[in-house]
C-alpha cells in the first residue's frame, strides 16, 4: 500500500462519522516556539482550559511538562516519549504520560502509555500526515494495572511558510477498546515558529 493510498484511507476513516463543524467537540489554537533543543508552547481550546507546556529533546527520551488551567482548576501531565522513522514514510513512537492536579484524587491520577504509527510525506512545503494510536490506562490506586483504555486517529498537515515558520491543521477523534466507536472529535490549528 502506498503512502497515498494509507492517507486517503485514514482520510475517509475520519470523515465518515462527521463533516460539519458543529460536529467537533473542541477546537484549538496552539503556538510554539521551538529551538533544536526544547520548545515552548501554549494552547487556547474552546473548552476554555488554557494549556502551558515546555519540551525538552534529549537522547533517549523527548520531556514535556504541561500545566492545564481553567479557571481556577489546575492541572499536570509528565509525558515521556521518542518518536523514531521507520522506513521511508512510516514513522512509529510511544509515551507515557502522567496526569494530576486539583481535578484528580489521591486514587484517579492517571498514567496512560501509548504506542502509535503514522505514514507523513512532504510535498513541497506541505506534509500531509495519518496517525492511529492505542491507550493503556492506570491510576495512582494501582500503577501497575493497566487497562485498555482507547484508541485515536489523527489526520492533517502542516505548511512550511518559511524555514523558520510553519503552519499546521490536525483534526483527531478517539475511537473505544476496538477501534471502533467514535468519539470526541477535535480540531487544533498550530503555528510554530524556529529559532
Amino acid at each position: 500500500m502506498n503512502t497515498t493510498t494509507m492517507m486517503m484511507v485514514a482520510a475517509a476513516a475520519m470523515i465518515s462519522t462527521a463533516a460539519t463543524a458543529g460536529d467537533f467537540d473542541n477546537t484549538a489554537v496552539k503556538l510554539t516556539a521551538q529551538t533544536d533543543a526544547y520548545s515552548i508552547s501554549v494552547k487556547a481550546p474552546e473548552t476554555g482550559a488554557t494549556e502551558f507546556a515546555v519540551s525538552v529533546t534529549t537522547a533517549p527520551v523527548d520531556v514535556t511538562a504541561t500545566w492545564s488551567r481553567n479557571g481556577a482548576v489546575d492541572n499536570y501531565a509528565l509525558k515521556a516519549g521518542k518518536e523514531v522513522e521507520v522506513t521511508g514514510p512510516v514513522y512509529a513512537g510511544a509515551s507515557a504520560e502522567f496526569t494530576f492536579g486539583d481535578s484528580y484524587t489521591a486514587d484517579t491520577r492517571t498514567l496512560v502509555a501509548t504506542p502509535y504509527v503514522g505514514v507523513a510525506h512532504t510535498i513541497g512545503a506541505l506534509t500531509p500526515y495519518a496517525e492511529v494510536g492505542y491507550a493503556w490506562k492506570s491510576t495512582s490506586n494501582d500503577v501497575l494495572d493497566f487497562a485498555r483504555n482507547d484508541s485515536y486517529l489523527e489526520v492533517g498537515a502542516s505548511y512550511a511558510v518559511t524555514p523558520a515558520m510553519a503552519v499546521k491543521l490536525s483534526v483527531s477523534e478517539t475511537r473505544d477498546i476496538n477501534f471502533k466507536n467514535a468519539g470526541d472529535k477535535n480540531a487544533t490549528v498550530g503555528i510554530t515558529v524556529k529559532f
